[in-house]
């Protein structure tokens, strides 16, 4: 077998590697016309689909972009929690913070 040849077994683990897994969800807008941006029209209605090995296939229905996140997102929804005496917008240096005069 010549250098340039790989293995069978070595090229198919490479192949399995870069192939989507069974079960990875996605959101797809339920508007008419050309796919858009997920930002273009957040309050439309989304189908969840889901990846079976061949073709993606729905699963359900959800109400907006945020609903379709939810429903597609293996984690539980954040929660946000306040951080006592931190203020992202306070008093600053930065010649970005100057008021014009």
């Amino acid at each position: 077998m010549p250098d340039d040849e790989e293995p069978l077994s070595a090229w198919y683990m490479r192949r399995e590697a870069r192939r989507r897994p069974v079960g990875e969800r996605r959101v797809v807008s339920l508007h008419a016309g050309p796919t858009r941006g997920s930002h273009v029209d957040p309050q439309a209605p989304r189908i969840v689909e889901e990846w079976d090995g061949y073709s993606w296939q729905p699963v359900s229905v959800a109400d907006g972009y945020a609903a379709g996140c939810r429903a597609v997102s293996a984690l539980d929804a954040a929660v946000a929690v306040p951080v006592p005496g931190f203020n992202p917008l306070g008093p600053g240096t930065g010649r970005h913070r100057k008021i014009p005069t």
